[in-house]
């Protein structure tokens, strides 16, 4: 099994959740996997999309990668210490995260040539 991580935050009621793939929806919609504490994933749903922005100018809103509805913060109020520290120790990476998702359109999950790090 692939080992997955909640990407609700720490100390949340209700179950955990991972998303597994971005849906070319609209309204946009996510498919995500949840479970209950030590348990291997045992559901799988397609989620509405979280509609919360962080409250920017319009067009420079950071929103919220979680689905509609879920306990706790938003992720854009999230901090992610080992995200944090895979970054900072592979510079080469953070433009990976700093996109916008693609409006109307599938994310591939694939690695890109030009995402690659210089040898």
């Amino acid at each position: 099994m692939t080992d997955l991580r909640c990407e609700i935050e720490e100390d949340h009621p209700g179950l955990h959740a991972a998303a597994v793939r971005l849906l070319d929806n609209c309204p946009p919609e996510t498919v995500w996997t949840q479970w209950a504490d030590w348990r291997d994933p045992q559901t799988v749903l397609v989620m509405r999309d979280c509609a919360d922005g962080d409250g920017r100018l319009p067009g420079n809103d950071d929103w919220c990668t979680l689905f509609a509805g879920h306990p706790g913060t938003c992720s854009f109020d999230l901090v992610d210490p080992e995200h944090e520290e895979f970054l900072a120790a592979n510079p080469a990476y953070r433009h990976l995260f700093e996109r916008e998702r693609p409006q109307g359109a599938v994310t591939d999950l694939r690695p890109r040539p030009e995402d690659s790090p210089a040898d």
